[in-house]
């Protein structure tokens, strides 16, 4: 069914026959465009209240007038053109439209004692509307929670921003409830990457509580240190997942523990402290204790997994074991998002040895990202098999999956994402043998690495453009850039790496003009 209408211009064929109605005629398309751009005639006959044969023959008129159409069947009439209908509806007063839409809920109400998703969805928007504000919560609530299950976190957002409208506008201390719809719409907003609009509503949330409901304080909290990082303001995310862990500690919530010590542990490894990312998710496997939730230790194991594949080739097995026990509990448990991350990351770590199978994995992780609605998951998988096909001399589908992916994260303002766009397009420009070109993205991702802090990746970028600027010649700024990426320490942050380092040292060393020696691996900062 049909959801609000929109306005437009107004054109003249419409007017004239919008003056042609009679006020009966206009009465019967006042209930039909407020159910919608379609509409049932057992719907329009109960909400009306009038004769059955009387309302037929009124529709019988309006479709040889050229305002509806007759679909297959006779149960059912359309609006000929949107802006007609729109037009009707905006010539309604709101006492009128609180009226109409009222009427036709409660008749909807008794024609589907047990309704379908679809109708809980109408049932919601007709009473809201209609300002009946205990029946619109109950069936916004549950439109809520048939788009959860439906894998559809926007429209689940958008019904339960009704509830947050009637709870607010409700008499009453509401304080609790509106807290509790707050940390909801945080929680789905944060499913869509729109981290600005769930931050806004876990702080919303924490405001109406105060400074009541340690355990719920602690989990609003860790929501919005995980946005924090997720913004890549690991400062922030520390600071408050801190905070959240006193009080976890403070009430005896092994799980909220668990949570915390995983983002301690994500926010080392962007720091590209990886033992240390590993000590704290082992806290976290032990904070849980018998309460093994698959969920949560699928998730604990994906960052298990990542802070093995880049602590050394030695340990590269220990990695793909705990991405694939991450799959395991991630499939059992049916979280398609973390189930995205678990093959997105397994992909990556066979891809360096085994480009093929890297792909394989890859493509999963994308069936995963589609089947969950998250956009994210599908543009970074692409993105992630981009040197893996350059590998295999992929290059126009290289090309083509980083423009895709570069897309898709543009619409969600994923700036670690966008970063990773930009070192591609260098890789890209480079294979082509666009020297101009490719270092330009290599200098605009450092300067992304360094905005956001994101010292190994910026490592890397420095040994791409080392790499490049000897290739043409550049000796001076390929020693410069080398330096950089050796101070930052990138053979420590990309193991991976390694040798690659290694054989530039001794090109460079070799190269003309080579009185300065080269500074040995993993020099530290200065």
């Amino acid at each position: 069914m049909p959801g609000s209408p929109t306005g437009g211009e107004d054109s003249g064929s419409e007017g004239s026959s919008f003056e042609q109605l009679s006020p009966e005629q206009h009465r019967t398309l006042a209930y039909a465009s407020s159910v919608g751009s379609e509409f049932d005639f057992p719907l329009l006959v109960a909400a009306m209240g009038g004769d059955e044969e009387r309302l037929a023959e009124q529709l019988e008129h309006l479709v040889h007038l050229g305002v509806l159409r007759e679909r297959v069947g006779g149960d059912r009439f359309s609006f000929v053109e949107e802006e007609f209908r729109a037009r009707i509806y905006r010539s309604l007063t709101e006492s009128r439209l609180r009226v109409l839409h009222r009427k036709i809920a409660e008749a909807m109400e008794a024609m589907y004692p047990t309704p379908s998703a679809e109708v809980v969805a109408e049932l919601g928007r007709h009473f809201f509307l209609g300002k009946v504000p205990e029946k619109s919560q109950r069936y916004n609530r549950l439109a809520s929670e048939n788009a959860r299950a439906a894998d559809d976190p926007e429209s689940a957002a958008h019904y339960l921003e009704r509830v947050r409208v009637d709870l607010e506008a409700a008499p009453g201390d509401r304080r609790n409830e509106l807290a509790e719809v707050d940390a909801a719409l945080g929680d789905l907003y944060y499913s869509t990457a729109n981290f600005s609009a769930a931050d806004r509503y876990f702080t919303a949330a924490l405001g109406r509580l105060g400074s009541a409901e340690p355990r719920i304080r602690a989990r609003l909290l860790l929501a919005r240190a995980e946005v924090a990082r997720e913004k890549l303001d690991v400062e922030t995310a520390s600071q408050q997942a801190t905070e959240a862990l006193e009080l976890f500690d403070a009430v005896g919530d092994g799980t909220g523990r668990a949570r915390t010590y995983r983002l301690l542990g994500r926010v080392a490894f962007h720091r590209g402290a990886y033992r240390d990312a590993l000590d704290e998710s082992m806290r976290a496997l032990e904070a849980l204790g018998e309460d093994r939730d698959p969920r949560m230790v699928g998730e604990l194991a994906i960052e298990i997994g990542n802070s093995f594949a880049l602590l050394g080739p030695d340990v590269q097995g220990e990695a793909v074991d705990w991405y694939q026990r991450a799959i395991d509990r991630l499939t059992r448990a049916g979280d398609w998002v973390e189930l995205s991350r678990a093959y997105h990351n397994l992909g990556v770590s066979l891809g360096e040895r085994r480009p093929v199978d890297g792909l394989e994995q890859l493509d999963r992780a994308r069936e995963m990202g589609d089947r969950a609605h998250d956009p994210r998951s599908v543009g970074r998988a692409l993105l992630s098999g981009v040197e893996f096909r350059l590998s295999l001399g992929q290059l126009e589908e290289a090309a083509r999956d980083n423009e895709q992916a570069g897309r898709l994260l543009e619409r969600l303002n994923d700036d670690l994402g966008l970063e990773q766009v930009e070192v591609n397009r260098g890789l890209i420009a480079e294979k082509q043998g666009q020297w101009d070109d490719a270092e330009h993205a290599y200098e605009r991702a450092i300067d992304a690495c360094r905005r956001f802090r994101l010292r190994a990746d910026e490592a890397e970028v420095y040994l791409y453009l080392a790499r490049l600027r000897f290739k043409t010649r550049n000796w001076e700024g390929s020693r410069h850039a080398f330096r950089a990426a050796t101070n930052l320490g990138v053979s420590d942050l990309k193991p991976a790496l390694a040798a690659q380092v290694e054989e530039l040292r001794r090109q460079l060393d070799a190269s003309p003009d080579s009185g300065r020696a080269v500074p040995p691996t993993g020099t530290p900062s200065p």
